[in-house]
This record gives C-alpha cells, structure tokens and sequence, in this order.
C-alpha cells in the first residue's frame, strides 16, 4: 500500500474516532480547564497526572514520560503494535481496512471477511455458554460436575466464559448455517474441519468443555476444548488428546495471543508483573484464589512476541511450568529469548508432578505468590540445571561443558551492557577470569559467522544450480566484510540448507545495520535505543512545528550528520517523506506518519513545551531557526576541522600533503569567518 493510501487511512480513522471517548472507555477522565485528566494506568498515580488534550487529540504523562496520539494510546493501553491498533479503532468506527486482507476488499458474510468471522465466533460462544450454563442433557450435567471437582466456581465460569460443546458432529455449524452463515465461514473462524471425505464441515469441538480466547477488546477469536473425563471414557480412541486447541485463523495467531489477558491486563500494569502458565485451568483457578495477573500460551512455547505483548504493560514475567520432565525441558528453551528480550524473564518449575492450579489448590496463593517472587531468572535457572550434581571444584569437565553451553547462547546475543553483565554472573558463579570467557564467546561468535558464511556460499551455489546463472542477488551476509573463499561442491547440500537460511537472514542482521523507517512500529529493541532529543536538536524541531513553513526549507538544508540522536534522524525522515508526498508539514500530518510510539511521544512532548512556555522568546521563529542553523553548521565545521587535525597527528604524511590540508583548513576559517585572503604585494 503506498504511503498517500495510507496515510489517508490513518487521516480517516482518526478523525472517526474521539481520544476522549477511546481513553474515556478504560480509564476515569474529568475535566480541567481546556483538557481532561487522569490517574494514569501506567505507574500508581494518587492524583490525575496524565492529561488528555481532546483539541489536539494527543495525551501526555508527564512523570511517566510517555504520550502520543489516540493510535499510541491503544497500542500501550491493549500491547499490541501499530496494524493492531489502527485495525482494532478501524473497526470500532466502522471502517473497512483493505490493506489488512492482501488488498482485497471483502464482501460481508464471506469466509475472509473479519467482521463475520467475529460475529461467527460470538454466536458459538454464547451457544457453548448456554449449553453448560442450563443446558439439559446428560453430557452437560456431568461437565458442570467435572468443573465442580475441579473446584471452579461459578464466578470463574461466568469470568472466563467458559462453556460446552455437545457431542455432536453438526451442533455449531447447523447454529451457524441458521443464521446466516456458510459452511466456509465456519471453517474460517476455526469452529469446523472439512469433512475427511466428501464436501462439508463437521464441528471441531465434541463433548468438551469450551475455554473462548479473547482479544483485548473481548471478543473471542478462537476456542480452545478440554477433554471431560466421563464422557472421554464412552468415546474410547475417538475422544483425542487432552486439549485441543483452535487453529490460526485471520483472527487468531498463537504466537501473538495470550489466553486471560482481556482479564489480567490491568492487574499486570499496576503490579508491573506478569505469571505466564501452560493450561486454561491454571489461569482460571489461580485467578480464583486471587493471584491476578495470570495468563497462559496457547498450544505453544512461550516466544518473542509474547514477551513483546507483556512487556508493554510490565517489565517482569514469570513463566510458571509444570514439574514434569517436559516442564523442565520448555524452561531450557527460556534462555535464549532471555537473552535477547529487554525484560526480567524469571522461570518457575513446580514441585514434580505439580502444576499451578494443582499446586494452588493445595498450598494456596501466598504459596504460590512466595515462589513467583523468589524464582530465579533464565540464566541462573539454566545454571542450576546444568550444574546439578556437579562439584564445581573438582569435576572440570563437566564445568567446561557447563560454561560453553551457556556462552553458545550469550553468544546468539549482540554486544552490550546485558552481554557484559552476563558473562561476569557466569565468572562468579564457576570462578573464572571474565578475560577467559570473553576470549571464548569471541571464539564461539566467530566460528558461527564462519558458518553463516558458508551457508551464504552454498545458498548462492545453489541458486546458480537451479537458474543456470552465474551470478546471485542475494544480499549480502551480516558477515560480509570477512568475505570468505568456500565453495560447496555439493549443490544438493546447498538447497537443503537454502531455506533455513533464507529464513534466518533478518534476525541475523546486526540491528545497526537495520534501516528504521520512522513511519512502521519499529522493533521492541529498537525502540530502546531511541534517545530523547538533543538541546539544539530539540530547538530546532519546536520552530519547525511552529511554523510549518519553515520545515519546507528545513528539509532541503539540514544535513542529517547534523544531528546526535536517532530520534531526530527519523523525524527528519518522516517530514521529507510528508514533503515527498505532498502532505503539509505539520504537527498532525507527523503524528499520523509517524508510527513509533517513542517518537509520538516526542512530538506530544514538543508540542506541550511550546503550549506551556512561560513567557514569551525574545526572538521570532526565523530568528531562532537561523540561529539554531548557524550553530548545526558551526558544530558540523569545528568537527571537521577536529578530523583533519586528528588525522595530521596520526599519519606520516610527505611534508607538502600536510602543507596542502593545513592551508585548506586556514582557508576553510577564514572564508567562515569572512576574513579576505592576504594579496601579494
């Protein structure tokens, strides 16, 4: 979709839609003065702190630092990125959204079309709701009975929704065929499978207790089905697994969605703490007994995008596993996004043969809440698991097996602060120098480039076996300043491993390396890096939103060397994309470019400055634009200048190359300066 389409999709549902009744919605706002306020939801607020400007459309909470637009709102308030908000607020205002269907434009009632699938899925809902709530048969007399043994009460059942799918092979998709609805659409929205022979659908979920998975604005996307042992009995092999849990649809991604999250959101924020767990029936009886932020994966290991999720609303997560061998194994899985994710990550292994709603039930929830708190993190459970049994001293090769499993991890992580302190947990716990590990991890991190590169080779060796070509347009590796001579002499090796490459090739570019565009959300670590604005950069970005004018000729003279942020490098970029594509260059066309929340931020921050200046500067804004100019271009030449010397004092130039860059810098300073050349007499 290009630029102009959608950016007049943001400018349509934007204006579609009120911030105030969006904030409104979730969190308590009162007037003052010409704004609302607000406790904000993101750190404990006693008095209102977060101001909602409904003119502007933008909020800002000042000690937080945090603000943005209406889209930033949603996407901090529900933890979802920038598609996700404006796609949940495009519905809301009942605007269609081509783009988030392949750009085809969907006709109602139709298997892809969003609105009808979530329809589908409320209906079904409610039909397995009633079913278990007054529902008269056998089959639903003993589901409420198995909820009873499990000691779920009826509040727990009406909280979570949970309901019962009849033995039946056609219950959901007669209901759904009454009113309205396709055979398709019911395959679509993950409630039937095509029939294994013959045309049809029979429905997915049979004699099971039904546990709907919500999204943020609670509306079920998908269903997940436990077994009910009774009823398991009578049905022999055709009862299935133990849980059966919904398929990906256009609605649901399991890596993407967290059951019990619609519940547990505001529990989260305000606690700073998240406990992830395994199964429906942890979440729905550790919430009974009141630990409330709990939530569970759905049929997957915890991943990136989880934590991604979580760590908008919380900077702490507790994975909680079952204490069973595979428990023990998912938690060796942990590591390797604890090291990568930004976020106190903290494993929870249960006594053996436990899980969290066993456990709680018998112990109780301060039990529980004590082994959440004291859980260690990834890297010192997986140290523990590895050295149990091991003495430390004396049994060195099992140490030195020990230390290289984990630095082969560590080494999977790019360079900082976390890799350092990393390393040093690691020396003190097997009492060895950090020079000795580092030196390794440098080893380990080298040898995996070297086998990066000969995956590159062998991808491009096959490529040219299967085009007939000579040459490759394949970009170039992460590692290719060290380009490297190995060939594969076996073409059918290369493509067994071109694929795993090619899929492999974004997470392994250096994030450095990685353009950021100011108009997508950008990636959970490289929003971390985005720095608050300089004080001249910040000067000069408070004239442009002053005077839009100004901007135009701002983005043909600033050079973006100029600056020291990134943050500034990207609002450069997003006001020459606006001129590029004809938009005006002002502080609302920059909010609805711009999808970064970081960055909304910025611009909310800038906008509230001016608004709250004391008194008034002194200078026009064309005086202060001028001024903040000259002292870029000042800066940019006293560096230069610093360089040039910096480089006669490390070089053995010939005597007239030094002559020759010395008088260009005597030159430089007096043309700067306006000082006329001497003229010989």
């Amino acid at each position: 979709m290009s630029l102009s389409t959608d950016f007049d999709l943001k400018e349509r549902v934007r204006a579609a839609v009120d911030i105030v009744d969006v904030v409104g919605a979730t969190t308590e706002l009162r007037p003052q003065g010409r704004n609302f306020v607000a406790r904000c939801p993101w750190h404990n607020d006693r008095r209102p702190s977060m101001t909602v400007n409904q003119e502007r459309q933008t909020w800002k909470c000042w000690p937080c630092d945090i603000g943005g637009d209406v889209f930033s709102f949603v996407m901090r308030r529900d933890g979802v990125d920038f598609p996700t908000a404006i796609r949940s607020l495009a519905e809301q205002a009942g605007i269609a959204v081509p783009d988030l269907t392949g750009g085809r434009r969907t006709e109602p009632g139709s298997p892809d079309d969003r609105p009808t699938l979530f329809s589908a899925m409320e209906l079904i809902t409610k039909a397995y709701f009633d079913q278990l709530e007054s529902g008269t048969s056998d089959d639903a007399r003993l589901a409420r009975e198995y909820l009873a043994e499990r000691g779920i009460s009826e509040e727990s059942r009406r909280r979570y929704q949970i309901g019962f799918a009849p033995d039946s092979w056609d219950f959901a998709v007669n209901l759904l065929k009454e009113k309205g609805f396709s055979g398709e659409v019911a395959h679509a929205a993950g409630i039937a499978s095509a029939k294994r022979s013959g045309d049809g659908f029979v429905d997915m979920f049979r004699g099971r207790l039904m546990f709907p998975i919500l999204d943020l604005q609670r509306r079920p996307v998908a269903l997940g089905g436990r077994i009910i042992p009774e009823i398991a009995k009578r049905l022999g092999e055709r009862a299935g697994g133990k849980y059966i849990n919904g398929r990906e649809t256009i609605l649901f991604r399991k890596s993407h969605q967290l059951y019990g999250l619609d519940q547990a959101r505001e529990a989260i924020r305000k606690g700073g703490e998240a406990i992830v767990m395994e199964g429906y029936t942890d979440v729905v009886m550790t919430r009974q007994e009141g630990i409330e932020p709990v939530v569970a994966v759905l049929g997957t290991a915890l991943g990136e995008q989880h934590v991604k999720i979580l760590k908008r609303l919380a900077q702490r997560v507790v994975l909680v596993l079952d204490g069973d061998e595979a428990g023990q194994n998912r938690a060796d899985e942990v590591l390797e996004l604890f090291v990568h994710a930004d976020v106190d990550l903290r494993v929870l292994t249960l006594p053996e043969g436990q899980d969290p709603a066993d456990y709680v039930a018998q112990h109780g929830r301060e039990s529980l809440e004590r082994l959440a708190n004291d859980a260690p993190d990834a890297l010192d459970h997986k140290l523990a698991r590895l050295t149990e049994g091991v003495n430390l001293l004396e049994d060195t090769h099992a140490v030195t097996q020990a230390v290289d499993t984990m630095l082969k991890i560590v080494a999977q992580a790019p360079d900082g602060l976390k890799t350092d302190q990393l390393l040093m947990r690691m020396a003190s716990r097997f009492n060895f120098k950090p020079e000795r590990l580092e030196l390794r991890l440098k080893s380990l991190r080298e040898e995996s480039q070297r086998r990066e590169r000969f995956r590159s080779n062998a991808s491009a060796n096959a490529k040219r076996s299967t085009s007939g070509t000579t040459t490759s347009s394949r970009k170039p590796t992460p590692t290719s300043h060290h380009i490297s001579s190995n060939r594969s002499d076996d073409p059918n090796a290369a493509l067994q491993q071109s694929a795993d490459f090619e899929e492999a090739f974004d997470e392994l570019l250096p994030e450095t390396s990685r353009f950021v565009n100011p108009r997508q959300d950008v990636s959970l670590r490289q929003q971390e890096r985005l720095r608050s604005l300089a004080s001249l950069e910040r000067d000069l970005f408070e004239t442009l939103i002053e005077s839009p004018e100004l901007a135009m000729t701002a983005v043909e003279v600033i050079d973006p060397e100029w600056f020291e942020t990134n943050t500034a490098k990207m609002l450069l970029s997003a006001y020459q994309d606006l001129e590029f594509d004809g938009h005006p260059l002002d502080i609302d066309s920059l909010l609805l470019l711009v999808e970064n929340e970081q960055l909304k931020n910025q611009l909310v921050t800038l906008q509230e400055r001016i608004q709250n200046r004391s008194t008034a500067l002194p200078q026009t804004i064309q005086q202060r634009y001028n001024a903040v100019i000259n002292r870029f271009r000042e800066l940019a030449f006293s560096h230069e200048q610093t360089k040039k010397i910096e480089q006669l004092a490390s070089e053995l130039l010939p005597e007239d190359e030094e002559v020759a860059i010395l008088e260009a810098m005597i030159a430089e300073a007096r043309s700067k300066h306006g000082i006329q050349p001497p003229t010989d007499k």
